[in-house]
Order: C-alpha cells, then sequence, then structure tokens
C-alpha cells in the first residue's frame, strides 16, 4: 500500500487483549488505517478458545478484524504494535525487526534490563522504536508536569507515590501473575509506569532503598514494595507499588516550599483521574486550607492509548516514550530491586 496516496498506514498488531483492542480503535479514530489496513496475529485467539480474549460488542465488531497466521505476516509494515504477554514481545521484536522502521512496543521494555539493552541496540536512526508508557498521556499527569517546570510549589521537599492493583480471584493462574512473565513482580506490573513516571516528571531518583513482602500469591516475587530515594533536587521520593492493594489505587502528591499538588485516581474503568493544587499557609485568608484548594484539572484519561498514538505518527511532539526512556525505566527497576534488603 503507498501511504502517500491512500493516506494510510499497513498495520500489524502482535496479541490483542485489552491493549491491542485499545490500539486498533486509536488507528482506526485518527483515520490512520481502516480495517483493511491492519492484520491482526494473535495465537490464543487461533488456537486456545479458551484464552480468547473478551471484547465488548457493544463498541467493537470483532468480525472487521483482519486475524492472520503467522506465515501470513508480510515482509513490510508502516507501523508494528506489540502487545503480546510480556514475555513473548522481546522475541517477537528481535524476529521482527526489519519487517518495519516504526514500531510501538507496550511496556515492559523486556522482562530485565539485559534484554531492556537488548532492544535498545535494534532501535537506530533508521528504525524507531516507542514504549508504551501511556500514563504519560493522562491530562493530569502533563497538568502536574507543566507546574513542575514552572516550579509553582517552590523548592520540592517531599514526593510520594502509590499504584496498587488488586487482581481477582483465582487471578494466581493468569499469566499477569507468573513469575515467567513478572520476574520483579509488582515492581514490573503495575510498578513499571510509576518507574518511568519517575523519570518523566522528576528526572530519576538515587541513594534507593527498598522493602516488600510476598506472602500472598506466594509465587517467589515482591508483591507489595516500598522504596525510597532522592530526586535529582533533593526532595525525598517514596513510592509503593503492589498487586495485593484489593482497591485500585494510583496517587502523586507533591510538597513544596511555597505549596503543593496532588492527582489521585487511575482513570478510565478505574475512576476520574483529578489534579488539585494548594498554596502554603492559605488558610490564612479566611477559608480552610481545603476549600481554598484549586482543583486544575479532572480527566476519565480515556484517550491516552489514541494520543500516544497521534504523539508518535502525527504530531511528533515527543511526549511519547522513546526506546532511551524505555531503558531507564528497566534501569531503574534494576537498581531498585538490587537495592532491597533481604537480611
Amino acid at each position: 500500500m503507498d501511504i502517500k496516496k491512500t493516506g494510510r498506514m499497513k498495520v500489524l498488531i502482535f496479541g490483542f487483549g485489552l491493549i491491542g483492542k485499545e490500539r486498533y480503535k486509536s488507528l482506526k479514530k485518527l483515520k490512520l488505517a481502516d480495517s483493511e489496513d491492519i492484520e491482526v496475529f494473535d495465537p490464543y485467539v487461533h488456537t486456545n478458545k479458551g484464552f480468547e480474549p473478551k471484547f465488548n460488542q457493544k463498541d467493537f465488531d470483532l468480525s472487521e478484524v483482519k486475524f492472520i497466521h503467522d506465515n501470513d505476516i508480510r515482509n513490510k509494515y508502516d507501523f508494528i504494535i506489540f502487545s503480546a504477554p510480556h514475555k513473548e514481545n522481546f522475541s517477537l521484536i528481535k524476529k521482527y525487526k526489519d519487517n518495519s522502521n516504526q514500531f510501538l512496543l507496550e511496556k515492559p521494555m523486556g522482562l530485565s534490563f539485559q534484554e531492556a539493552n537488548e532492544i535498545f541496540k535494534i532501535n537506530s536512526k533508521s528504525r524507531t522504536i516507542n514504549i508504551g508508557f501511556n500514563y504519560r498521556f493522562f491530562e493530569p499527569i502533563n497538568a502536574l508536569l507543566k507546574d513542575l517546570n514552572e516550579e509553582k510549589f517552590g523548592k520540592l521537599i517531599n514526593i510520594s507515590m502509590k499504584l496498587g492493583h488488586g487482581h481477582q480471584p483465582n487471578a494466581e493462574s493468569s499469566w499477569r501473575l507468573n513469575k515467567n512473565q513478572i520476574p520483579y513482580g509488582a515492581l514490573i506490573d503495575p510498578g513499571i509506569h510509576c518507574l518511568d513516571l519517575i523519570n518523566y516528571l522528576f528526572k530519576d531518583i538515587q541513594d534507593i532503598n527498598c522493602r516488600f513482602v510476598s506472602n500472598f500469591w506466594k509465587k517467589g516475587y515482591p508483591e507489595d514494595i516500598f522504596f525510597i530515594g532522592k530526586s535529582r533536587d533533593e526532595s525525598n521520593l517514596i513510592c509503593n507499588v503492589s498487586n495485593v492493594s484489593w482497591k485500585s489505587t494510583f496517587y502523586i502528591h507533591v510538597l513544596g516550599t511555597e505549596g503543593y499538588g496532588y492527582i489521585e485516581g487511575r482513570g478510565r474503568t478505574y475512576g476520574t483521574q483529578v489534579y488539585k493544587t494548594g498554596k502554603r499557609w492559605d488558610w490564612i485568608n479566611g477559608k480552610t486550607q481545603k476549600d481554598n484548594e484549586i482543583e486544575v484539572i479532572s480527566s476519565d484519561c480515556e484517550n491516552s492509548f489514541t494520543k500516544e498514538i497521534e504523539d508518535i505518527i502525527i504530531k511528533k511532539e515527543n511526549i511519547a516514550a522513546t526506546a532511551e526512556d524505555g531503558l531507564k525505566a528497566m534501569n531503574l527497576m534494576d537498581r531498585i530491586y538490587k537495592s532491597i534488603d533481604r537480611d
């Protein structure tokens, strides 16, 4: 297909679970491709109906999807998206690295810092790899980033973050809790989002110390992890990531010498995400501190997957995570894991 003539891309999507489905819908919404232009390879659809992804038929016509077998994969695509289970993405991008010059690899970037390095080597001037960190496209996240860049809160004193997921009964048999898929436990899923946001918002942390427990799923990896560190400007940072939260939780609280800001809520099906700010000692003006707080923005964050592809292919504003960003997140994960006190 000649993209210059048609205005559409020839796209291949590996994996068609929740995220693969979102990417498919985004391509169509942005008019980058139509159903006939998008090929989907998901072995679970063809070989094991017991693992077939579930789809909401109200907003998605499964009959339109062009499912293919591995021997039908073409030599060249304009864009390839890897949305397969975590452990499969590494081998897939290595195998099909010459089938396109533009890739989107869903987080995490491999299952270790070593794998991330191998993927990073595939990236080049003629072959671009972006990493799917869609939290970067949550409106409250970027409103906070703007305020941080403008030093709205003064010199930062402390930062606290939490991302928690509880899964569901019998989840221990799911691939999402399989040690082969998440060898670093909650630190990699769901925690990798926090690690990217630490780099995105606060430019890395140093002096890391970590504690964890692993007594519910009992898979041999950290299930609930706390780590502390120092940001580049010497503010304290504490973060908790967990897959035993029971109530899905996400927040970022930032405190500075002039005021504070906080984001609460995970967006999408988990509920609205809200960003509020407050000034230091604002209660002096007569109202309570809470009543003086300003709600900057709230969002359901439903368009984050679409906005991410739009940035990569159309707007090119460099918000989407690059291969370098993915490598930094995996490096931070490795450093945090190595800091664990196992005594």
